[in-house]
């Protein structure tokens, strides 16, 4: 009995052994398909100045987006009650708005942009992100300006730019205006790619030959 409790017992050990590794596994290539997904579909963080400034991706705008992250109900809802208990605090503002952006709900984070900007509105980077979020609202009009207002107060805001050629290319099927916003970019960073890595200069190519 002895000898067939000590088997079972490294029975035992070797399947949570197996089961622990298939787990590990199963993390390490969810971890991997994250990051995969992140390089290639969602859209660059450009690293400037405020929120996120992300760079549109060339994916339409209804489809082709990454799940986003489930939103933490008590983390939303602190912040909403932050913001509301100093609603002149800039960065409660924006802090609110960066979480509604990061968890898809665009509405809610235009909202707070657009309060943020009302207290302080020479900031480049929520006017960069408010237009993206504009955009997820099909509000393209808004996302132009929006990008319009980040590009006029720095001439060298290379994501706004881009940004706005890409609501002219797909969202309002403006070849003329996509080609302008694209040469802006290219005059100011040559080397300039996209999300995804093609350069931008290719973009231009393929609109000058239509």
């Amino acid at each position: 009995m002895g000898v067939h409790k000590k088997e079972r017992e490294m029975e035992d050990i070797k399947d949570n052994y197996v089961k622990k590794s298939s787990c590990i596994l199963l993390v390490a290539m969810a971890l991997l398909m994250g990051a995969f997904i992140g390089n290639t579909i969602t859209m660059l963080y450009m690293g400037q100045s405020g929120g996120q400034q992300q760079q549109i991706s060339q994916a339409p705008s209804q489809s082709g987006q990454v799940a986003p992250h489930v939103a933490n109900p008590e983390a939303l809802a602190k912040l909403e009650r932050d913001a509301a208990a100093n609603p002149t605090d800039t960065e409660g503002w924006i802090k609110l708005g960066n979480f509604c952006f990061d968890h898809d709900m665009p509405a809610k984070a235009v909202a707070a942009y657009e309060r943020a900007l009302e207290l302080k509105p020479m900031n480049i980077g929520v006017w960069s992100d408010l237009g993206v979020m504009y955009r997820r609202t099909q509000q393209f009009n808004k996302a132009l300006d929006a990008f319009g207002q980040a590009a006029a107060l720095d001439p060298t805001h290379v994501v706004s730019r881009f940004n706005m050629g890409i609501v002219y290319q797909q969202d309002l099927n403006d070849m003329a205006g996509a080609l302008k916003m694209w040469k802006q970019v290219l005059a100011l960073d040559p080397n300039a790619k996209t999300p995804n890595g093609r350069p931008v200069a290719d973009l231009v190519k393929e609109l000058e030959q239509k």
